[in-house]
């Protein structure tokens, strides 16, 4: 059985646990479709980060990625390892304010911030600005002087760099809708227009190439791509950066085929290209960032499913439907993904009986796992798919009307809820009768 967390186990019931809780009487407590979070794992995880990060090195900052996962919970948890946060909407801004999270360590991320995030952003103490594109300046000027505040600017430059498991993931390249180009150099077109603006204060450069890099050269090249950037900067305008965000990107094993890099090597290799980089080019040391996500909560979770339909197609293929699909996790159907799983009530049996599990949703690319070997799944037991803590609750949706899984914390023998399962009532919650 592959397990991507050591926070995972079997008990002397056959039954799948996470920190030592048994989902199967998670299951009975909160029903399914469930998502199980490791809180452990995520403490594990975010522990890295302070230690190997935050604390081993000077003026740094490490900014959790709440795309990957963002309820009050995580943010709580983010505040208390003293880590930011990378924030790509007055949404997740609203709701990291509301679990108490400083302002001043939040980075306010996206393509087409709209007027009325940049404004509700300024007016909340969000200042620390990733400007993507001409429009944003202009807006985010205009917006600021209105509200007598400053941002505080770092540019996204593309920095020339393909990486990442899937076309939709990579973010580096020439074509595509994040940040500035370098190999036109439009970044310094940028950077002139921010110097002459009355009310934002240029930083820095950011940089992301891409979601589930596994190669240690794709971060060292960006880097070394980012110091020339540095370099031209200085020539051009006369400045030098403060702040060098290298992004994220770090990728996780979903299945036995995957060899994530450790986490410190990838940092290392960051923190050593850049030193050297700017040393080479008689800068002084920025401030870096970097804004890993799916590291922190991708293999912290679990989604358990119940079975129900058997359907075996003779000379074609056994499915197994489960009581979610594509609306809690539509990754599968989206990019691809392969998962692990286990029949959660039979997770040390023999996985004999191959099946691709599908979702119950009405759609024909509602399938979550394609050909997997599963011990004897039958109707009524429990299915655990791992490492869907990242990308999973937050694009969750409610297509066909079926109301979002709650999400649940495990740790140290205990569980909490903290987000409930929505209700028939929610789905209709926004709804206007006349």
């Amino acid at each position: 059985m592959f397990i991507q967390t050591d926070k995972a186990s079997v008990n002397n019931r056959h039954e799948l646990t996470v920190d030592g809780v048994s989902v199967i009487d998670l299951k009975k407590k909160y029903g399914t479709p469930l998502y199980i979070m490791s809180e452990g794992h995520i403490r594990q995880q975010m522990g890295t980060l302070k230690e190997k990060f935050l604390d081993k090195y000077p003026n740094v900052l490490p900014l959790f990625a709440s795309k990957a996962f963002s309820c009050l919970a995580i943010y709580r948890l983010a505040s208390e390892y003293g880590i930011g946060l990378d924030c790509v909407s007055a949404g997740e801004i609203s709701i990291a304010l509301k679990a108490g999270f400083d302002p001043d360590k939040i980075y306010f991320h996206g393509n087409n911030k709209l007027p009325s995030e940049i404004d509700y952003a300024l007016r909340h103490g969000v200042c620390h600005f990733v400007v993507d594109n001409f429009y944003e300046i202009e807006q985010a000027d205009k917006i600021a002087g209105t509200l007598n505040k400053k941002v505080y600017a770092t540019v996204r430059v593309t920095p020339g760099v393909k990486s990442g498991a899937h076309a939709y993931i990579q973010t580096g390249a020439k074509d595509t809708k994040f940040g500035f180009s370098s190999h036109d150099g439009t970044y310094l077109q940028a950077i002139a227009m921010i110097l002459k603006s009355e009310h934002i204060v240029f930083e820095g450069i950011h940089c992301h190439i891409g979601s589930q890099i596994f190669e240690i050269s794709a971060y060292t090249q960006a880097m070394e791509n980012f110091i020339g950037f540095a370099a031209e900067i200085k020539k051009t305008f006369g400045v030098e950066i403060k702040k060098l965000n290298a992004g994220g990107g770090y990728g996780i094993a979903y299945n036995h085929e995957d060899r994530p890099l450790d986490f410190e090597t990838i940092t290392s290799a960051i923190m050593q290209t850049v030193r050297e980089g700017f040393e080479r080019e008689g800068m002084a040391m920025p401030m870096v960032l970097i804004e890993p996500g799916r590291y922190v909560v991708g293999n912290a979770g679990i989604t358990l499913y119940e079975i129900g339909a058997y359907k075996d197609i003779p000379g074609v293929r056994k499915y197994i439907s489960v009581d979610g699909g594509m609306t809690d996790n539509i990754r599968t159907a989206l990019y691809g993904a392969k998962y692990e799983a286990v029949v959660a009530n039979k997770a040390d049996q023999p996985a004999d009986t191959v099946v691709t599990v599908a979702g119950k949703n009405c759609e024909s690319g509602d399938i979550l796992i394609h050909d997997i070997a599963l011990a004897d799944p039958q109707p009524g037991d429990l299915l655990a798919v791992f490492s869907t803590g990242a990308y999973n609750y937050t694009m969750s949706s409610n297509y066909n009307q079926l109301p979002r899984p709650a999400v649940v914390f495990t740790y140290q023998g205990r569980d909490r809820l903290v987000v409930r399962r929505q209700t028939f009532e929610d789905l209709i919650s926004c709804d206007v009768e006349e």
